[in-house]
């Protein structure tokens, strides 16, 4: 068993990144989401244009670390204004952690103090200030984000930096459902999400490794069930007929960072 000296050590070994910007008077959100415009491309993320709108990534988790839902004292009747200041903090952390660490060849390569096993640096031993509090990248993602507001479409928001993550975007609090509905149902039917293996399929690896969420907070009775309901042709078809026994197989993972661009030769990864 752990030792309590020896968990406090291990929380202690988290870096607390600091942001090279000053807390802008007003809200940046608006040019940093004209930025990830640019840097977001169906192949992956475009480092040049990441590296172009470094400041205005700085300038937005500068902000983004003193307000927020608690700070500023928003209403409960802005959820899913709230979901979506999660949700883009959460990337914008994952981008600026890749730009920080020169665009590791994974994220999963990422080592910080204690946090030394794949993911643990980059995800858990990398903590950015959001809503005036310290928080790692994965509990921003996975406890405040996914856990509280049990919305297991919330998964496909969260880029991981990697190929196997959905592509980026930013998120617009309006009709936030429904833009997660179509974005799922995009992944889904993408070569992300579903993959066709002779006659058979193999499916994103998120489905199976947060396969409880996709049933115990819906009505799904499964999540051949779940998947279906955003697929179309043929792998539509092919989920409902597992429905019930839904023996599903995982992708290869695909962790290499989720990276593009026009000029191969100068790409770090």
């Amino acid at each position: 068993m752990f030792s309590a000296g020896l968990v406090l050590t291990i929380i202690g070994c988290a870096d607390r990144v600091a942001i090279d910007a000053t807390v802008p008077a007003t809200d940046p959100s608006a040019e940093w989401a004209r930025a990830v415009e640019k840097i977001a491309r169906p192949d992956g993320i475009d480092v040049d244009a990441l590296r172009a709108s470094a400041d205005s990534l700085n300038r937005y988790l500068a902000w983004a670390g003193e307000h927020g839902q608690h700070t500023d004292g928003w209403r409960e009747s802005k959820e899913d204004k709230r979901i979506a200041f999660l949700i883009n903090v959460h990337n914008a952390a994952v981008l600026h952690n890749l730009l920080r660490h020169n665009l590791p060849e994974s994220p999963d390569a990422v080592a910080v103090g204690w946090y030394r096993w794949p993911g643990a640096g980059f995800y858990w031993g990398s903590k950015y200030r959001v809503d005036s509090e310290w928080s790692a990248i994965r509990h921003t993602g996975f406890h405040d984000t996914v856990s509280r507001y049990q919305e297991p479409l919330l998964w496909v928001a969260l880029h991981d930096g990697t190929k196997d993550s959905a592509p980026l975007r930013w998120w617009r609090s309006k009709n936030l459902q429904k833009r997660l509905q179509s974005a799922m149902r995009a992944h889904i039917n993408s070569e992300r999400g579903m993959q066709k293996v002779d006659e058979s399929w193999t499916v994103n690896p998120l489905f199976l490794a947060r396969a409880d969420d996709f049933v115990f907070w819906t009505d799904a009775e499964d999540v051949c069930d779940w998947m279906a309901g955003y697929a179309s042709g043929e792998r539509k078809e092919w989920l409902t007929e597992r429905i019930g026994s839904c023996d599903l197989t995982a992708a290869i993972p695909d962790r290499r960072t989720d990276a593009w661009t026009a000029n191969p030769g100068a790409a770090s990864p």
